[in-house]
């Protein structure tokens, strides 16, 4: 799930307009212009650089080994097990938000130029004439997301065990290779009953990401 998407772009290149600038007045001194930087790249969601690869450490940050999200790793045969997993939750996401597929489908379809978009070309190649495929993936992918973190918040029956959801939860939604849009997300929350849902991922990012960094920053 993503609404920060890693990878390429040159996130470093700013504007003209940062840049130090001589004043001529009577007082001589040099002022720096605050205004904020504007990006001339969006920054995609991409593979990681190949050097990174050298170092086996580096890997169980952005490379998953049970369960993938998104197209970058949804053909690892060695992740396939996971599908059940989605498809449960996914299921039980339909189920209660109350919106047949259909419609889910409709929704992501209509934007599916712009959610292409968020990740680098090279990385869509194979779904550049097919995006039926790449449509259901996020459905299926983006609904077990929204489930999954829905139910860290509420006591939603007995679908997986405790076991099942935190290694969901904590092992892979933030792995840098394991991201969706998080447009995604706001379409598929956009009907029915999904605002309960996307309050839970507004909850969760808070806890695991905002919190957990200014918790980081009190220690130091």
């Amino acid at each position: 799930m993503s609404s920060s998407e890693e990878g390429g772009g040159a996130a470093g290149a700013v504007s003209t307009d940062q840049t130090i600038i001589d004043n001529n007045t009577n007082n001589d001194y040099v002022g720096i212009d605050m205004r904020q930087p504007t990006l001339r790249y969006k920054p995609l969601i991409r593979k990681v650089p190949s050097t990174l690869l050298r170092n086996e450490d580096f890997k169980k940050y952005f490379k998953p080994k049970v369960i993938s999200i998104g197209p970058l790793h949804h053909d690892d045969l060695t992740l396939r097990e996971s599908k059940g997993l989605k498809l449960k939750l996914a299921a039980h996401f339909v189920k209660k938000i109350g919106v047949d597929k259909k419609s889910l489908y409709s929704k992501i379809k209509k934007e599916m130029d712009g959610l292409k978009e968020c990740y680098d070309p090279q990385e869509l190649e194979k779904y550049r004439d097919d995006n039926e495929e790449l449509a259901w993936m996020f459905i299926v992918d983006g609904c077990a997301i929204l489930q999954a973190i829905y139910m860290r918040y509420d006591n939603d029956g007995n679908l997986l065990t405790k076991n099942d959801l935190l290694t969901f939860l904590y092992s892979y939604l933030l792995l840098l290779e394991n991201q969706l849009p998080f447009r995604v997300l706001e379409l598929l929350t956009s009907l029915g009953d999904g605002t309960m849902f996307m309050n839970a991922i507004r909850r969760f990012i808070d806890d695991i990401v905002i919190n957990a960094a200014e918790n980081r920053l009190l220690v130091l």
